[in-house]
């Protein structure tokens, strides 16, 4: 089964999961493929995650900016895009990962 998730500009979107009848022809948007990934395992939650954060950079990016002010409107797009996303994947463990991230490992040292 070719999962496929409808990815579109967050500020434009009242959900992820229903993008593709709520969002107009002049949305930016990108299919986000996610069908060959595990999601029971953290290898395939790393690489959902990394695909919907490269995706909803590819969105936002209109919004990007070296203006000061307008670097906001980036990460804030960027951010809210991602949230969408992952909720609208409805995995726990992707949502877990996106809310906590990965814990840094502890290295011993002399």
């Amino acid at each position: 089964m070719n999962k496929l998730l409808p990815f579109a500009i967050a500020f434009a979107m009242t959900g992820v999961a229903t993008a593709g009848a709520s969002v107009d022809a002049e949305t930016p948007s990108v299919v986000v493929e996610y069908g060959d990934l595990n999601l029971n395992t953290r290898a395939g939650i790393v690489k959902l995650h990394a695909r919907l954060r490269s995706a909803a950079q590819n969105v936002c990016s209109p919004l990007e900016s070296r203006v000061i002010g307008r670097l906001g409107e980036y990460e804030a797009c960027v951010s809210k895009a991602i949230t969408q996303s992952v909720a609208a994947v409805g995995n726990d463990s992707l949502s877990k990962y996106h809310r906590y991230g990965i814990k840094p490992a502890v290295l011993a040292s002399n």
